[in-house]
């Protein structure tokens, strides 16, 4: 009986060595085979760390093109609203000038002067009369300049 459960034991084992061998795939591999196998996974795991490098650089990289935005868009909204500000204050210049203007003017009538009085000088125009103003020094009333005086009769060669 003991011989019995002896044979059957051995029986067991080499069936469950065969089995394991037959099913896990284990063959002999040649040795150049398992060498390029090696080399390919170490040509893996350097492309991958590398990779990985990469993704972290374009992380960085990401990363400050949303901080310069963010800073533009900063930039950008203060420049607008100094524009803003200034077109405002520009305006109100603009409104102070004409209230004055129109003070002026009508101060101007209060005081018995007529609008040719009280633009003459601030006019380029000339008045209806065809009165330019002063004459200059080289000027004279037909409008032509000159820069020096006739010469005199009889001086000349």
């Amino acid at each position: 009986m003991a011989e019995l459960v002896r044979s059957r034991s051995i029986g067991k084992i080499l069936a469950a060595i065969l089995a394991s061998a037959i099913v896990s795939g284990c063959a002999v591999v040649p040795r150049d085979r398992f060498e390029e196998s090696q080399r390919l996974t170490h040509s893996l795991r350097t492309e991958n760390a590398r990779l990985k490098d990469r993704v972290l650089a374009l992380e960085a990289q990401n990363q400050d093109y949303a901080d310069r935005a963010l800073d533009d868009l900063r930039r950008l909204t203060a420049r607008d609203e100094a524009i803003d500000r200034l077109e405002k204050s520009v305006q109100g210049y603009q409104d102070d000038r004409d209230r004055l203007s129109s003070a002026y003017r009508r101060m101007a009538l209060g005081l018995g002067r007529t609008d040719d009085d009280s633009a003459l000088g601030s006019s380029a125009e000339p008045s209806p009369s065809g009165d330019r103003g002063p004459v200059g020094p080289r000027e004279d009333r037909s409008g032509s300049t000159g820069t020096a005086d006739p010469p005199e009769e009889g001086s000349g060669p």
